[in-house]
């Protein structure tokens, strides 16, 4: 499939955003999450971590209250079932963002979550430890994080295609996952480290992946070298993340032999996730992931 290039704004207001109204169903019409610790004994190398967890939260100015999590020292999996029950037609890991201080996990995890279920779609939020708090393997401590979640995921898709789905700093995890989570980066734990840690997927919210550059110690993101199937989707005015950073990913996926659906969106800013509503541009792009999905072989 070749790279598709920036999204036309006429077509993103008359396709719009009706399915993800649809698909953002009440908190309370959905079963609680079931919650998994990922690291029994404690995650590799906490010897030195002192940290404590503390919910963090904001208000934005319509009135809504969001909050993070910082100083994440057992990370987790929420594993979200179907809200109708069944088979999933896929399974999708979701990585919040946070600029790896904290983790957004509430519009960045739990409302995509609870998206995703709605549309048949098995989800887990993954709690991912943050590099700043001391952990031994630094930069690479969320993604060891990310790959031990996968393969607790896919051991509970039966057999559907499981990917993941990142955003913002949780975007470069999961293109991190992508290009080097079939390694070995942590010592083998269980049976369950067996599992395959490679993504089927992955799709890319206005991730960090290369501008500005960054030494690679200060990143778990070393770039593409294997093929990729991925879903990119960006803002032309993110005044964080630079779009320059999905444009150019796109483009190494391609090259190194992947598939890369690029969304790029005149309005949106930065960490819109599923805040947006039609007739708001980029309100289209759960809408168009879901499509995408269901195209994808496997």
């Amino acid at each position: 499939m070749a790279m598709t290039s920036d999204w036309n704004r006429r077509r993103v207001l008359a396709v719009g955003g009706a399915a993800v109204l649809a698909g953002a169903t009440p908190t309370g019409a959905q079963t609680a999450p079931e919650t998994f610790e990922l690291w029994p004994g404690g995650p590799p190398g906490c010897e030195r971590v002192g940290v404590e967890e503390r919910r963090v939260t904001y208000n934005w100015p319509d009135g809504r209250v969001d909050y993070s999590i910082e100083g994440v020292r057992r990370p987790t999996l929420s594993l979200y079932p179907l809200a109708k029950g069944g088979r999933p037609k896929a399974s999708v890991l979701v990585v919040p963002g946070g600029g790896f201080s904290k983790v957004v996990i509430g519009k960045e995890g739990y409302d995509i979550a609870r998206w995703l279920a709605a549309n048949d779609i098995q989800a887990g939020v993954l709690l991912y430890r943050l590099p700043r708090d001391g952990w031994a393997a630094g930069s690479d401590a969320p993604l060891q994080d990310a790959q031990r979640a996968l393969r607790l995921l896919r051991s509970k898709a039966g057999g559907a295609k499981t990917g993941a789905l990142g955003f913002s700093a949780g975007g470069t995890i999961a293109a991190a996952l992508a290009s080097r989570g079939g390694g070995a980066l942590y010592p083998i734990v269980d049976e369950l480290d067996a599992r395959p840690s490679l993504p089927d997927f992955v799709g890319l919210g206005y991730a960090w992946l290369n501008r500005p550059q960054a030494p690679r110690s200060a990143t778990p993101f070393h770039g593409f070298g294997a093929p990729t199937k991925a879903f990119l989707l960006h803002a032309e005015d993110d005044p964080k993340v630079d779009v320059r950073n999905s444009r150019e990913a796109a483009e190494a996926i391609v090259a190194a032999g992947g598939q890369a659906e690029l969304r790029i969106f005149p309005t949106g800013g930065h960490g819109f996730a599923l805040r947006s509503q039609p007739p708001a541009p980029e309100a289209a792009w759960a809408d168009d992931f879901l499509r995408w999905l269901d195209r994808l072989d496997g």
